[in-house]
């Protein structure tokens, strides 16, 4: 835990940084709701009615985060990884946001209890993770520069951080599947 809190410590800005990126995704998907037609929020909240009779996160999404993360990290050393690890952090907070009217618009007065169940259940350690992986991606990249210059092979260090990061990431969303869509549907199905 001390660990944890020295990373925060270092890396504040880094994590305000993502976090301001996160919550504007979020802000965004909430906006993207509103915008939508009445129609196309009913069909929508119509087509997700049975959201938690079924898998809510489905063995197609362990692929892509997998598939997603390891082609970030491979394409840090072009240097373009970054930015695609922001943008799929984007990504993440307009899906939540999205969610956040769409289960209240499904749920009215257990919205909330639904909502903060599916983020603690699902989305609150994969986060968690992918926070940690942009950090160890700056300081992969701030790493990797210098030892081109200096050339060695001193970032190999923080790969291995971000390999492991990514297994962990792995595992959580095998955890999710296996675990928390079972827990989710005997609550709410």
């Amino acid at each position: 835990m001390k660990t944890l809190w020295t990373s925060f410590k270092q890396n504040r800005f880094l994590f305000l940084f993502i976090s301001i990126i996160l919550l504007f995704g979020i802000f965004s998907g909430i906006f993207f709701y509103l915008k939508q037609d009445n129609a196309l929020k009913e069909t929508i909240a119509s087509s997700l009615t049975n959201v938690f009779q079924e898998n809510v996160f489905s063995l197609e999404n362990i692929l892509y985060h997998f598939l997603l993360l390891l082609l970030s990290i491979l394409l840090l050393f072009c240097f373009i990884g970054l930015p695609i690890l922001i943008f799929f952090i984007f990504l993440e907070g307009v899906a939540l946001g999205f969610m956040i009217p769409l289960f209240f618009s499904l749920f009215k007065i257990d919205a909330f209890i639904h909502f903060l169940l599916y983020f603690l259940l699902v989305k609150f350690l994969f986060l968690f993770f992918l926070l940690f992986v942009f950090i160890k991606s700056c300081q992969f990249l701030k790493s990797y520069f210098i030892s081109l210059r200096k050339k060695n092979y001193d970032f190999l260090k923080n790969l291995k951080y971000l390999l492991v990061l990514v297994f962990l990431i792995l595992l959580n969303d095998c955890g999710v599947y296996f675990g928390s869509n079972r827990i989710l549907m005997l609550l709410f199905g």
